[in-house]
């Protein structure tokens, strides 16, 4: 009597157990299919910081561009996709050192000494990876020179990060270059009393896209 009893009730538990088993896969298998969409919204904004260097023993100097206008008409479940539609230019007009009389330096003594460089044109040629990390490459036009300039990004839920490296020579730079070193000599002279500024400029570009999760 007492087995006739028992197997029901190990019949009954084993259903049960298979039972909640199949409603949390069922879950599991639910957030499995949820797809998001990316896309790229201007009020969002871009900002755009660099990083320039003095002295030989490469002083950082750190600033931004307050005024960055960004388009892309691309809406995807790849942030690649997204990537590859996107247009910018930048008014250098905008640069923001925190320092005022530095900023007028540059305007005038730097991008001043450029050809046509009142703005800088971008736009993204080609972007290989995931939606976690990879490498984006677009055409920047800097004084009346376009060249290929490659970044590597990072995503952060929909925060996207580029960074990377320009190098001012690649875009005809030495004269803006020597005209910026020659108003600021004594500023940018190291301990060996040597003045210099860098062709180098680090590059580091954050925008937050738009992420519709279905």
């Amino acid at each position: 009597m007492i087995k006739k009893i028992v197997l029901p009730i190990a019949i009954i538990s084993i259903l049960t157990i298979s039972s909640c088993g199949g409603d949390q896969t069922k879950k599991v298998d639910e957030a499995a299919e949820q797809i998001c969409f990316y896309s790229y919204e201007a009020t969002a904004g871009a900002q755009v910081r660099w990083t320039a260097f003095k002295t030989n023993d490469k002083v950082a100097v750190a600033g931004q561009f307050n005024q960055v206008n960004v388009t892309a008409d691309e809406k995807s479940t790849k942030i690649t996709d997204v990537l590859t539609s996107i247009k910018f230019n930048i008014s250098t007009s905008s640069i923001n050192t925190t320092n005022e009389e530095r900023d007028t330096k540059i305007v005038q003594s730097f991008f001043g000494a450029m050809d046509a460089t009142d703005i800088i044109f971008g736009q993204v040629k080609s972007a290989t990876g995931d939606n976690t990390s990879g490498t984006c490459t677009f055409y920047l036009t800097i004084n009346k020179v376009e060249k290929e300039v490659t970044l590597n990004y990072t995503v952060e839920e929909a925060t996207i990060q580029l960074i990377g490296e320009i190098d001012l020579t690649n875009f005809s730079g030495e004269n803006a270059i020597a005209s910026l070193n020659n108003i600021c000599k004594d500023l940018h002279k190291g301990t060996d009393g040597v003045s210099k500024t860098w062709p180098n400029v680090e590059l580091s570009i954050e925008t937050i896209l738009k992420k519709v999760c279905h």
